[in-house]
């Protein structure tokens, strides 16, 4: 059950992303496995859903750009667990979700490609440039552990309530 705050979270949330969750390509993201059980559209949308209460929290202005660069940081579109590349998947992922953003979406603001670019630090030694890209990383890293550690089982509910909405087109 969804109480009243959480609501209102799910609807300003949704204002910002519903086109792009409606997006076939967005949407296939849950065919790809990103952390043990959990898929790569699970995750996207649990971090920049965290990323949203951050901005709210903090009152930071530019949260649209923010919060959308944050659901699509993982939009690389392959099986990382048996497609392999030159580079280790940490590094390389970053890139190529910029590569298909702005194949599919037509561009990307620089911020929110340094964002998405610097996701992995510190492991990936791109620093992040801005507070977006900060509570990006940040929240990645949270919702990483969750997911392996929880299977991020306090979020389903938020998820699925979201995942309706959008089926139903109640934006």
């Amino acid at each position: 059950m969804i109480d009243k705050k959480t609501d209102k979270y799910i609807d300003g949330y949704l204002r910002i992303t519903g086109d792009l969750l409606k997006d076939e390509y967005v949407e296939s993201m849950k065919t790809f496995s990103h952390h043990k059980e959990v898929n790569t559209h699970f995750h996207s949308v649990y971090v920049s859903y965290c990323v949203y209460r951050a901005c709210e929290a903090l009152g930071v202005k530019d949260e649209a750009d923010i919060i959308r660069a944050s659901l699509l940081h993982d939009f690389y579109l392959y099986e990382w667990y048996t497609v392999k590349h030159d580079e280790y998947h940490i590094f390389y992922h970053p890139k190529e979700s910029v590569k298909n953003i702005i194949g599919h979406f037509g561009s990307l603001t620089d911020k929110q490609r340094d964002m998405i670019l610097s996701h992995m630090f510190p492991i990936a030694k791109k620093m992040p440039n801005s507070v977006g890209a900060w509570l990006l990383t940040g929240a990645d890293k949270y919702c990483a552990m969750s997911d392996y550690i929880t299977k991020s089982k306090n979020f389903v509910g938020i998820y699925d309530e979201i995942n309706r909405r959008i089926q139903n087109n109640a934006l």
